[in-house]
C-alpha cells in the first residue's frame, strides 16, 4: 500500500518535472496543513472538544437553575415558619409530615413507596 503510494507520487514528480526541492517545499506544505487541519477539528482545543463541552456546560447550567430554584423553595418554607410571620398551616402540615403528628379523632393511612 505504502509502495504504491510512493510509486505514484514518484510517477507525478517524473511527469511534470518538479525538482527535488520545490517537492520538499510542496510537500512540507502540505504536511503542516494536514497537521494543522487533523488539530483544529480533532485536537485537545478542537471543534469536537468544544461542542463536547458546549453540552456540558448547558447541561451544568439547566442543573444549576433547578438547584437555584430548590432553594427558593426552602426559602421560602422557611420564610413562612419564622417568627415574624408564622404560617399555621404550613407549620402543621411539615409536622404531620415530617414528625408523624396527628390528632386523636384523625386517621393515617400510610401510602407505601415503592
Amino acid at each position: 500500500m505504502l509502495s504504491q503510494i510512493i510509486m505514484k507520487l514518484y510517477n507525478f514528480v517524473k511527469k511534470y518535472h518538479i525538482s527535488k526541492t520545490l517537492f520538499i517545499v510542496y510537500f512540507s506544505f502540505f504536511s503542516l496543513i494536514s497537521y494543522f487541519t487533523f488539530c483544529i477539528i480533532f485536537g485537545q482545543k478542537g471543534l469536537i472538544t468544544y461542542f463536547a463541552l458546549r453540552e456540558e456546560i448547558s447541561k451544568k447550567d439547566f442543573t444549576k437553575q433547578e438547584l437555584i430554584n430548590e432553594i427558593e423553595v426552602k426559602k421560602n418554607k422557611v420564610r413562612g415558619m419564622s417568627n415574624e410571620s408564622l404560617d399555621l398551616d404550613l407549620l402543621d402540615e411539615e409536622a404531620r409530615k415530617n414528625l408523624g403528628y396527628s390528632d386523636k379523632n384523625e386517621v393515617v393511612i400510610y401510602k407505601k413507596n415503592d
